[in-house]
Order: C-alpha cells, then sequence, then structure tokens
C-alpha cells in the first residue's frame, strides 16, 4: 500500500514528498541501503530490524529499505526498487536517517519508466 501510494506521486509529479504521500504517526525514515547489516541500524539508530521478516537488504542489491521510524520503533517499512541518491553526482553508501520534513526526493528522470525508479535527495 505505501509503495503505491508512492508510486502515484512518482507518476504525477517529478518530486515526491513522503511526508505527504506517506500517512501514519512517524517522525523520520531510515533509508537502509544494499548490504547493511541488522547490527548497523540497531548500533546506528537503536532501532531494532527484528520485526522485519524480510530483511533481503543484506545481501540484495536492487532496492533500498525505507524505514518509517517514530523514536526507536519502525512504524512502517517499504522495499523501493532502486536507489537512492544524496545528489545528482554523489551515490549514498551507508543508511542515513531523515526527519519527516525533510522527505523530499526528486525522481531521477534517467531511470527507466518500466525498471526501477531512482530517487534522488532535495536539499533545501
Amino acid at each position: 500500500m505505501i509503495r503505491s501510494k508512492i508510486e502515484k506521486e512518482v507518476q504525477q509529479d517529478e518530486y515526491v514528498n513522503f511526508s505527504k504521500a506517506v500517512n501514519g504517526d512517524w517522525e523520520n525514515i531510515i533509508l537502509v541501503t544494499p548490504y547493511t547489516e541488522k547490527t548497523r541500524i540497531k548500533n546506528n539508530y537503536g532501532i531494532s530490524v527484528n520485526r522485519i521478516s524480510d530483511f533481503s537488504i543484506a545481501y540484495r542489491d536492487d532496492r533500498v529499505l525505507i524505514l518509517f521510524c517514530k523514536g526507536e520503533s519502525i512504524q512502517n517499512y517499504v522495499y523501493w526498487f532502486g536507489s537512492v541518491s544524496l545528489s545528482e553526482t554523489e551515490k549514498m553508501y551507508g543508511p542515513l536517517q531523515i526527519k519527516r520534513e525533510d522527505s523530499k526526493f526528486k525522481i531521477d528522470k534517467s531511470s527507466s519508466n518500466t525498471g526501477p525508479i531512482n530517487l534522488i535527495i532535495v536539499k533545501e
């Protein structure tokens, strides 16, 4: 359900604002990059990801795990098929926490319409 809401936003605009697209009581997101181990999330952010039954991000490189968190609790999560970059020219190589009010992304229009959709963090 979350993925479909985000995909709808992506199709309608060149930007997606997770704060508006994803309902719920969450304060920040954690973008979990490929090959990240559960212990790194726990050590860096104090959040246990044990409730996520499919933690395939630890060995997959075709997706990003997006955790919607409040405090040290995961409210929801979604696997995003594609990548997230820090800027047009800078890739993201480790997990990153972003406040809800800053969770706006630009759609990388160079990505395929049928394949993964890559997102670029908007820094305002």
